[in-house]
């Protein structure tokens, strides 16, 4: 993510936190300000301990998908929440479901392990520590008292039924040990717009709530919607077979292709990723956005070479373009190169996707039209 800095790496996992995280220590010291120095020292110091549990809720996901062979890209820590970036998508509920629960079950086992330490310090000074809290000078008690029901709060506020949030993906999951992924994810998604209204009433209608309920309400409803249309795009292109988009047609070039050239064929061409052949066999593909970049700064006689990406994911014609589209989300190449029997045939980009989905829009559209008696052009 763009404005991000990488403070730390776990299991190969970057951690990053958004340049807008500066926020959270000024809202953390905010309440304790009263206290001088120390007290906003003490504030902001609180704010990191409690986004170093998210960033352990974060890597609960994470590792449990990298367990399943699902890459993770990064974790970004913003005022708002961390966010995990996979590559792919969970391929059966019990991975989703396992996927999902892993963020809320860290912050239940750090709660249970500063309880734990609470009760090591005493009982006594754990509760006077909460009496105390925001009325005294802060001391290292008040860690306790603030990090436990953080932490129970993280776990119970994740696990709410909506969609995209933990609780609506164990809920989908769960739906899909019945239902079909794309109907499973219709129902949660009815079910976390319901949360969403919620949300909002709740800010409306009770005193002292937090701000921030009707932008959680505002991602919630409309992540659902974004969570329906990727359940569609599934569903679509597990129909379709790689081998049936492609064209035997499109622009290819060789390594020694100049970049001249290959601004000619980019022109008439709109193709995102281009095929690199030598002899008549695959050796790699040409990014657009890699091609146009070298022009500007090698000139029309620069070589296609120079940008070749060399490591392009294969599929089988047979194989569906959804499992096309998860080896290039995983490739982060934008293509995959279709191939029968060692030979090349051609490559999958986001543009056969794009026109895949299409066509499958249009012939439900006449379909429905068909059934309505309607004429069908």
């Amino acid at each position: 993510m763009k404005y991000s800095l990488r403070v730390a790496t776990v299991a190969g996992i970057d951690i990053n936190l958004h340049a807008s995280f500066v926020l959270v220590l000024g809202l953390g010291a905010w309440p304790w300000l009263m206290w001088g120095a120390r007290g906003a020292l003490f504030g902001a110091g609180m704010s990191l301990l409690i986004f170093a549990c998210i960033a352990l809720h974060e890597l609960g996901h994470s590792l449990v998908a990298k367990a399943f062979g699902i890459p993770v890209t990064d974790i970004t820590l913003t005022p708002i929440g961390g966010v995990a970036i996979l590559k792919d998508r969970p391929k059966t509920p019990t991975q989703e479901l396992l996927i999902a629960i892993a963020g809320p079950a860290v912050n239940v086992v750090l709660a249970a392990i500063f309880w734990g330490t609470a009760v090591v310090l005493g009982h006594e000074a754990y509760d006077a520590a909460k009496l105390t809290l925001l009325r005294e000078p802060p001391r290292a008690e008040h860690i306790w008292v603030l990090l436990i029901p953080a932490n129970l709060a993280l776990a119970a506020f994740n696990m709410l039924p909506a969609l995209p949030m933990d609780g609506g993906r164990v809920l989908r999951a769960t739906l899909s040990y019945v239902f079909a992924p794309e109907q499973a994810t219709r129902i949660a998604a009815v079910v976390a717009r319901v949360v969403a209204v919620g949300f909002i009433a709740l800010y409306a209608f009770v005193p002292n709530t937090t701000p921030m309920l009707p932008f959680i309400a505002v991602v919630v409803f409309f992540g659902a919607g974004a969570e329906v249309r990727e359940a569609k795009v599934n569903r679509v292109l597990s129909l379709i077979r790689a081998g049936d988009v492609v064209t035997p047609y499109a622009p290819r070039f060789e390594p020694g292709t100049t970049l001249g050239q290959a601004m000619q064929t980019l022109m008439v061409s709109p193709l995102p990723v281009f095929a690199v052949e030598l002899g008549g066999r695959l050796v790699g593909v040409a990014r657009r956005e890699d091609l146009l970049q070298a022009a500007m700064t090698k000139g029309a006689w620069g070589f296609v070479s120079s940008v070749l990406v060399r490591d392009v994911p294969t599929v089988d014609p047979f194989d569906t373009l959804d499992d096309a589209r998860s080896k290039m989300q995983r490739a982060d190449v934008r293509a995959a190169a279709v191939m029968r029997g060692g030979v090349f045939l051609g490559l999958v980009t986001e543009l056969e996707l794009a026109q895949a989905m299409e066509v499958a829009e249009r012939l439900k559209a006449t379909q429905t039209r068909d059934s309505l008696g309607r004429e069908v052009r």
